[in-house]
């Protein structure tokens, strides 16, 4: 039974509709963890930061990519264009948030 669902989440077509999320929470995460405190350091390493921007970045895109694959074979559904878009402006969002996050 248990097998059953896990197949059924794991399709591809499912991958926006579990990136979105994801990716909001990454963003969330080096968001916050990249404020700096009194003694000049972020709250979370630099490294890991980019880490987890990057990490995020290749998820969300990955999703746009399938997102937009999934509408042109099927057709278009309002809520998945709206989860494969929020995909695509969080791909748009941390390629942004890691140029801000590279050491110069």
């Amino acid at each position: 039974m248990f097998y059953g669902a896990a197949i059924l989440i794991m399709q591809k077509i499912n991958f926006p509709y579990l990136a979105l999320p994801s990716g909001i929470l990454f963003m969330l995460l080096v968001v916050m963890g990249s404020e700096i405190n009194a003694s000049g350091e972020t709250r979370i390493p630099i490294l890991s930061l980019l880490v987890m921007n990057e990490f995020a970045f290749f998820v969300s895109a990955s999703a746009t990519y399938i997102g937009i694959k999934q509408i042109q074979n099927i057709g278009s559904k309002a809520a998945y264009i709206a989860v494969t878009g929020g995909c695509g402006l969080l791909t748009l969002c941390f390629i942004f948030l890691g140029i801000q996050l590279w050491p110069i």
